[in-house]
């Protein structure tokens, strides 16, 4: 297993090369943007910043050792990044808006909307091993794992709330009286069930995977 330090030493390393494809998506966005005269898909840009917040969240915590020692401060984090982290792969399902305009060739929009996407998944799945290293300092490795795939799948329950009943990660603190009736009935009652069921196991594995298949840092 990697060490806090190790990951520290290739954290800037391994995020710039992340961060540069975000940028080459936000080329193609403002590219398309410029030549379609719409802003259609223009709210890729503010999905691509929430993509980012849960890597934001585990990098800062990284740096900062005591952050992650205390549990009063280590769990509020953990809270907030676990809430943040639907969005990166959230981009994903985006695809739903592919040929919603046709002054564009299909392919442009394709190759924009796999760098978004692929770039979303990417910040949430590094994100996800610099917290695996961060619960290993507190739990055994088996419990560590554990977390992990629950986690994965609670992401992909996190991406049915937020594309099919069009909920925020903030919604949480805002109406979270309303946000865990939703989510009891899409649970429970059915043909909501399918869907959200489907969706967590359908995610959550694809998430458990791509977390397994991440090469760790060097």
């Amino acid at each position: 297993m990697k060490t806090l330090k190790s990951v520290i030493n290739n954290q800037f390393r391994n995020n710039a090369l992340l961060i540069t494809m975000a940028c080459f998506a936000v080329c193609l966005l403002i590219t398309r943007v410029a030549i379609a005269r719409s802003e259609f898909y223009f709210f890729l840009a503010w999905n691509i910043f929430l993509a980012y917040v849960p890597l934001g969240i585990t990098g800062y915590m990284i740096d900062r050792p005591h952050l992650i020692e205390k549990r009063h401060y280590f769990y509020p984090l953990f809270f907030a990044w676990l809430m943040f982290l639907p969005n990166a792969p959230y981009i994903i399902t985006d695809f739903i808006h592919l040929k919603r305009e046709t002054s564009i060739p299909v392919w442009f929009d394709v190759l924009l909307l796999i760098s978004f996407s692929l770039s979303g998944l990417l910040f949430g799945i590094k994100s996800m091993k610099q917290m695996f290293l961060m619960l290993a300092v507190r739990f055994n490795y088996f419990m560590t794992w554990g977390l992990m795939l629950i986690i994965s799948f609670l992401t992909g329950f996190g991406i049915y709330l937020g594309r099919f009943l069009r909920y925020n990660s903030w919604d949480i603190l805002h109406k979270p009286l309303e946000l865990v009736q939703c989510i009891f009935v899409s649970l429970t009652v059915c043909p909501e069930c399918k869907t959200s069921w489907g969706m967590t196991l359908g995610f959550g594995v694809f998430m458990f995977l791509a977390f397994i298949m991440y090469p760790e840092p060097e």
